[in-house]
């Protein structure tokens, strides 16, 4: 059975990318006619049995307020393998209502189902303007490896939130106030004498919603929440080792990893028969990278003790897919199989506000594999299924990366590219003949850039692959013809990609008397990047670094002289830059424009800035070269 898509919230999904799920809290889906009234959650250190030393028992209380029109909205709950759903109640006008019958399913996607990761759920009605409903959850988080992160935001508005922590003065942690100021939050701390714990209550007041906005940072750096790190605890039947300090992660991540028992001999025949007639050392290393990255198919997220044990190699060589951990295992015991010094590790990509200065299972979301080559870290994620060796994906640049080491670990980070790694390089040379152009087009896309094009490009069916592919590249315009097209590394990870094609541009050209008119730039990357600063809140994330290029040459016509030109352009800010530029050299107009991405974080306070040079860089693209007849 597979959650229906419009059940599974947003928010939810974000939050499985970030946190392990037992510790998110569950985020229904935003309808403005709903507000939450009044909500308390209540979360206490219990100590448990034999399996389980250490548990927390968590109690929510959840009214909704309907303000205006009858509704209805879902509800859900995520949970796995280290935790479990005691129960649900659900009160409508008051109440108690058992017609409402919550289904509780794995979660999947197609046929491949995400491990022990479970999904709560049910349709909550609203039946009239000015009603209430309530839902009650009782929920056990059996190991506090998994208890990270109490975020106080919910889908809808809230009038008034309590979150009350029960430390145990056997239980040793830390609570990090995260993302607190800007919001109404009052914060008190007393110690029990009767129970022999701290008890903290957070009470928190009008509360926006939690909002979905594309390109966005990851939650955990923009919304107010509780940052858990357990330590230890001192039981009665002796100390309870949790993350003190990395050392503690790491031993917990080694032993899981030491678990799984992988085949070297099926490793080894498949490594062979991968790398056959293949000398070079560097060469097999990409040979088994690429084959991994296209032979392999790459599922999200395992939670519970899942999410943190890789999968056996030989299971996910047989299986064809499998989350980062079993992709990275399978890449690793490759490259072992074959004499290289492969190792695991784990990294928090930049949706991740928090490295491993805080020991947590919140603080990485990701594995990958490291290359160990003449004392030089290379990093292998095959999750990205197109970007070649030694080139690496915005989300892991500069991240902390932790690196098995036998019984010890390292820490590096992975190196930062700058934004010629994503290149996008068009260059024109061009006639006039008539009311066309003519000539020759070129075409390249590096790194990440070439990565978006191969993966729109895979997923359409090889029939319709050389079609798509002229339609990309006329923008669907049919009077952009090409011909003798020449491509290279479609099939070829670690080569640029490009196009080389004789092009006649039927109408380009616009004859109105002695007078030819001609548009020197036919792509104009973001000329319509402006950004909506009266709904967006949050700051604004590009996808990649980058530079995108164009260059036109064009030859003008023998009787004719230039009359106008594109005044030019020089934009220079600290993150990004605009520059045109249009001169005549002998008989050649040579055109150029670069727009260079530099920083992909674009703050909400420079909105203001970037929407005025994108107006100035529109402005240029309106204008055009005017050659007049001597």
């Amino acid at each position: 059975m597979k959650l229906p898509s419009s059940l599974l919230p947003a928010f939810v999904l974000i939050f499985l990318r970030a946190i392990p799920l037992s510790a998110a809290p569950a985020f229904t889906r935003g309808d403005s006619n709903i507000v939450i009234s009044n909500k308390t959650e209540h979360y206490s250190f219990e100590e448990g049995g034999q399996e389980h030393p250490v548990i927390i028992r968590q109690e929510h209380k959840t009214t909704y307020y309907c303000s205006e029109l009858r509704s209805a909205i879902p509800w859900v709950e995520t949970y796995d393998g280290e935790s479990r759903i005691d129960g649900v109640k659900i009160y409508v006008n008051g109440s108690r209502d058992r017609s409402i019958q919550p289904k509780d399913e794995f979660y999947s996607s197609g046929d491949i189902f995400y491990s022990d990761q479970r999904v709560y759920y049910f349709s909550l009605p609203f039946l009239k303007k000015g009603t209430s409903n309530e839902v009650d959850l009782e929920k056990t988080t059996l190991d506090p490896r998994y208890f990270t992160t109490i975020y106080f935001p919910e889908e809808q508005p809230v009038r008034q939130k309590t979150v009350e922590i029960v430390v145990p003065k056997w239980m040793h942690l830390e609570i990090k106030e995260m993302n607190f100021p800007g919001y109404s939050i009052r914060k008190t701390h007393q110690f029990d004498d009767r129970k022999q714990a701290d008890i903290y209550t957070y009470v928190i007041t009008d509360l926006p919603s939690f909002r979905n906005e594309e390109n966005s940072p990851g939650p955990s750096y923009v919304y107010p929440h509780l940052f858990i790190l357990s330590k230890y605890a001192e039981l009665k039947t002796g100390k309870q080792q949790y993350f003190s300090e990395l050392k503690d992660q790491y031993a917990w991540y080694h032993s899981l990893v030491l678990q799984t028992k992988n085949d070297p001999a099926v490793m080894k025949a498949r490594a062979t028969e991968i790398t056959k007639g293949i000398t070079g050392d560097l060469d097999k290393v990409k040979a088994i990278y690429q084959w991994v990255q296209e032979n392999v198919r790459y599922i999200a997220f395992e939670n519970g003790m899942a999410g943190f044990r890789p999968e056996k190699a030989q299971d996910v060589l047989n299986k064809k897919y499998g989350d980062c951990k079993g992709m990275a295992n399978l890449t690793k015991n490759l490259l072992t199989a074959l004499g290289f010094d492969a190792r695991l590790c784990w990294i928090g990509t930049d949706h991740i506000a928090y490295d491993y200065s805080t020991p947590s299972l919140a603080v990485d979301n990701h594995m990958i594999c490291a290359l160990n080559y003449k004392g030089k870290f290379y990093f292998l994620d095959a999750t990205e299924s197109y970007i070649g060796f030694g080139q690496y994906a915005q989300r892991i640049q500069g991240r902390q990366v932790l690196i098995e080491n036998g019984d010890s670990y390292l820490l590096q980070r992975v190196p930062v590219s700058g934004y010629e790694q994503n290149e996008v390089h068009h260059q024109y040379d061009l006639r006039i003949e008539g009311s066309a152009l003519t000539g020759q087009a070129s075409h390249l896309w590096k790194g990440e850039n070439k990565e978006n094009i191969l993966l729109r490009a895979n997923a359409i069916r090889k029939n319709k692959l050389e079609e798509a592919l002229l339609e990309f590249l006329s923008s669907g315009n049919p009077n952009y013809v090409m011909t003798t097209v020449k491509q290279d590394g479609l099939e070829n990870r670690n080569a640029d990609l490009s196009f080389q094609y004789k092009l006649v541009y039927n109408k380009a050209a616009t004859i109105f008397d002695n007078d030819i008119y001609i548009d020197p730039d036919f792509r104009k990357e973001f000329g319509n990047a402006d950004i909506d600063t009266t709904s967006r809140r949050m700051d604004y994330l590009f996808d990649c670094k980058g530079d995108w290029i164009t260059e036109t040459n064009l030859v003008v016509p023998a009787g004719y002289k230039v009359q106008d030109i594109p005044t030019g352009l020089d934009i220079q800010r600290k993150g990004y830059s605009f520059s045109v530029s249009c001169k005549l050299e002998g008989s050649v107009l040579k055109y150029r424009k670069a727009i260079i991405i530099k920083d992909v974080r674009l703050p909400r306070p420079g909105f203001g800035q970037w929407n005025t040079d994108v107006a100035q860089l529109k402005k240029t693209y309106l204008q055009q070269i005017t050659l007049t007849r001597k």
